[in-house]
């Protein structure tokens, strides 16, 4: 073709336009009538060129004109964008936006460019028909009219109740994939202002590793907030509010983890929001003793994190996990791991979280300090979580709940105990420990009570918790033994940091009570002598350095005083024997349980049988349980009876062992 033919078909062209623009245009809207969400614009619009209607169609397709595909494109959307403001003001006066709200006018203006960008193919003369929209849309947002096109059509797919890929997104735009890749830098700018979200989405039947291939994108929630309340999104996007209790806030920081282990956020993301939260909150107390605790956001904010994992029940998180969740790039994940585990963190170093012992690397925990602990009940935060709470149930006994119990004492025994008793009034207690603290030395109270099985050594305990209006917190010593090496040692270490939060919870500080501490007091075993000698030892080396630095009240009994190792015995401030009861106090004793036997049948039972309280006891369950089979009380003679069959040497000794000869 030469170029005097080029020329006249450029002219044709030119004519062919201008003949065609208007038909061109309707064809155009025709072929998609999704652009408009009422039908009477339709009609109305195509109306004015006297468009015939049709029954099961708002208006009849006119006749196509006869150009190449791509030039009647080119020429439809152009004279679409030349009478855009004449049918767009059109459409806005029909659904109500010509006095719209903010929030109308930004939603209207997302519908009408998600409405028009479908199968638009990104082509430039979308920009032009939706460039008002679009002006608008960027300037609320802070961002351009690109990343507003983005916006709208993620923002209006999402409120269809699913989140948007790249799949979507050509799917919408009838687009080349290679053309929105075009767009990624645009990508990421919206993430880093906050405004879109995206995480990786898990899909088995797709193994391809491209960039991007593989993320979903969702409009932030505080964008949809901030646009239904009609206000304005700030420069920076971040959810900053000033929280009415402490832990909403700690809940807030620990979603903000999980939008990251969710590749939802970055970490810088992450630790800047951590940041803004922290300052705007600093009325909190624990945030404001926080601002001390630690070098960096970093810490402060995997500090707290602990914290709410630990109020959840979590006391001890696994660590690769925690920093997985925390760090997005790997080896920066690994470093700060490997900082943590080696002791150089500074949570670490000063005491604030401690690492619990293991085998391996991927099996290392972290838990809470008894100085981390202290700082949560100086701040008012209640410690009892689920654990704790069973616990309590459990091993709690209430001063209300022990029956009274008439004791009957020797002399000795009774000046002991009445001292003990009144010490542990409440304010006697505090007087002394006060005092002692003056004086340095050491201020809790460690009670040993020793003697013979049956002297009253528990229920003198249960008695002075009652008399005092003490919790007593006991310890079953059987379950501080494990099968799993060093399960033990902590077992035992778990106890006195369990009593110690469980104090702080309480007016009167509470008892707590080893009964029958035998196993784990007795004399050390010659090292290396066998593995499980080498766990007593160990366990023993604990119960020592606790009892030393123990600030409240310990009452442990045994009834092998004399096989005890040496080391305890200064441990325990209060050392009361019990013996078995004499004639007389046997003979009170009796007359206590068994009030309808005169003097003199007390004082034969207490010379004939040499029992001890407990034994006593199990005598009287024997009346009463006769009393209730057969309706009336024992004689002395039954009662006689009774005691012989007490002792198990009594009842052997009349049953012959053997064969007997037969005559």
């Amino acid at each position: 073709m030469t170029g005097a033919q080029r020329h006249r078909n450029d002219i044709t062209n030119r004519q062919r336009v201008s003949r065609l623009t208007l038909p061109t245009l309707h064809y155009f809207l025709f072929s998609q009538p999704h652009i408009f969400s009422n039908s009477n614009i339709a009609s109305r619009t195509f109306g004015t060129l006297d468009f015939a209607k049709h029954s099961s169609r708002p208006f009849t397709k006119p006749k196509e004109p006869n150009l190449p595909t791509h030039r009647k494109i080119f020429l439809e959307r152009h004279s679409m964008a030349f009478h855009r403001n004449s049918f767009v003001a059109e459409i806005k006066k029909e659904i109500g936006m010509a006095n719209a709200t903010l929030k109308q006018e930004i939603l209207n203006s997302i519908g009408l460019v998600y409405n028009l960008a479908e199968k638009s193919k990104l082509d430039d003369s979308l920009f032009e028909l939706t460039d008002n929209e679009l002006s608008f849309l960027a300037d609320y947002f802070h961002i351009t009219k690109t990343q507003a096109l983005l916006i709208a059509v993620i923002f209006t797919l999402n409120y269809k109740g699913r989140k948007v890929d790249l799949d979507d997104l050509n799917s919408h735009f009838e687009c080349n994939p290679m053309k929105l890749l075009e767009y990624s830098d645009d990508f990421v700018e919206l993430y880093e202002k906050r405004l879109l979200r995206k995480n990786n989405k898990s899909n088995r039947h797709r193994q391809i590793k491209l960039k991007g291939a593989d993320e979903e994108f969702c409009i932030n929630e505080l964008v949809s907030e901030k646009i239904l309340k009609s206000e304005p999104i700030p420069e920076i996007l971040i959810d900053v509010v000033k929280y009415e209790d402490i832990f909403t806030l700690l809940e807030k920081l620990y979603e903000l983890g999980e939008q990251r282990d969710n590749d939802e956020i970055t970490t810088r993301e992450l630790f800047e929001q951590t940041q803004s939260i922290l300052d705007e909150n600093i009325h909190f107390e624990l945030i404001e003793r926080t601002r001390f605790l630690g070098t960096s956001i970093e810490e402060k904010y995997l500090f707290l994190y602990v914290v709410w994992k630990f109020l959840e029940g979590d006391k001890d998180p696994w660590v690769e996990r925690t920093f997985k969740g925390i760090y997005d790039r790997p080896n920066e994940r690994f470093t700060q791991i490997q900082r943590f585990l080696t002791k150089e963190n500074n949570l670490i170093k000063e005491d604030w979280l401690e690492i619990e012992d293991a085998a391996f690397f991927d099996d290392a925990k972290m838990k809470l300090t008894e100085k981390a602990l202290d700082l949560l009940s100086d701040c008012d935060i209640k410690l009892f979580n689920k654990d704790l709470d069973k616990k309590k149930k459990e091993n709690v006994i209430l001063p209300e709940n022990v029956p009274f119990r008439k004791l009957i004492y020797s002399d000795d025994e009774a000046h002991q105990l009445d001292l003990l008793k009144t010490l542990l009034v409440e304010e006697n207690f505090k007087n002394t420990q006060e005092r002692l603290v003056e004086k340095a030395l050491p201020k809790g109270v460690a009670v040993l009570l020793h003697g013979a099985p049956g002297t009253g050594k528990t229920e003198s305990v249960l008695q002075i918790a009652k008399a005092t209006n003490r919790e007593i917190m006991k310890i079953d010593i059987s379950a501080s033994r494990s099968m799993w090496f060093g399960e033990s040692e902590k077992i035992i270490k778990q106890v006195f940091k369990d009593y110690k939060t469980y104090a702080k919870g309480l007016q009167a500080t509470p008892i707590l009570f080893f009964n029958e501490a035998d196993a784990i007091i007795a004399k050390r075993k010659e090292a290396n002598s066998s593995n499980v000698s080498d766990t007593e030892n160990r366990i023993q080396n604990i119960l020592l350095e606790e009892i030393e630095n123990f600030e409240g009240i310990l009452i442990a009994t045994t009834n092998l005083a004399n096989n005890m190792d040496n080391a305890f015995e200064r441990r325990f401030l209060f050392k009361v024997e019990f013996k078995k009861p004499s004639v007389i106090a046997k003979s009170q004793i009796w007359k206590s349980k068994l009030p309808h036997l005169s003097k003199d049948d007390c004082e034969l039972l207490a010379s004939q049988f040499d029992f001890s309280g407990g034994q006593i006891d199990n005598i009287v369950r024997k009346n009463e349980i006769n009393e209730i089979i057969h309706g009336n009380k024992v004689d002395v003679k039954t009662l006689f009876e009774f005691c012989r069959e007490e002792t198990l040497s009594n009842q052997f000794s009349r049953t012959q062992i053997g064969f007997k000869r037969s005559n």
